[in-house]
């Protein structure tokens, strides 16, 4: 019957939800931004960088971000970039689990709010 369905699929979704908070204690810590490399040519004229794109020098790594509005860029060396670039992996992987649970929680208050109806 519907009731007993609802409760199935709803047992299915809190074990679906329980897997997605499990992997919540998983994620180390976050920073905000991006990380983006880019290939420069220098200040020299005569250098082989601004004749040919392959000789550009780099990669360099940056860290951008949004602050009150405006894109902020910073040079980032090593091992600074290896620690930022895991810690916005960490928080583009929150984001995908967080919205992965919300997700679920808009297919689930369908089912709760019938299973109260039918008590």
């Amino acid at each position: 019957d519907r009731h007993q369905r609802d409760a199935r699929l709803l047992e299915r979704y809190e074990t679906q939800y329980r897997a997605l908070t499990a992997q919540l204690a998983d994620i180390g810590f976050i920073w905000g931004g991006s990380i983006q490399s880019q290939w420069l040519t220098c200040g020299t004229a005569s250098c082989a960088c601004h004749r040919d794109p392959h000789a550009r020098h780099g990669p360099y790594l940056y860290w951008t971000s949004k602050q009150a509005g405006h894109t902020v860029s910073r040079l980032l060396h090593s091992p600074e970039a290896e620690i930022l670039s895991e810690w916005v992996a960490n928080r583009r992987r929150l984001q995908r689990i967080v919205r992965q649970m919300k997700g679920l929680s808009q297919k689930a208050v369908k089912v709760v709010l019938r299973l109260r109806r039918v008590e």
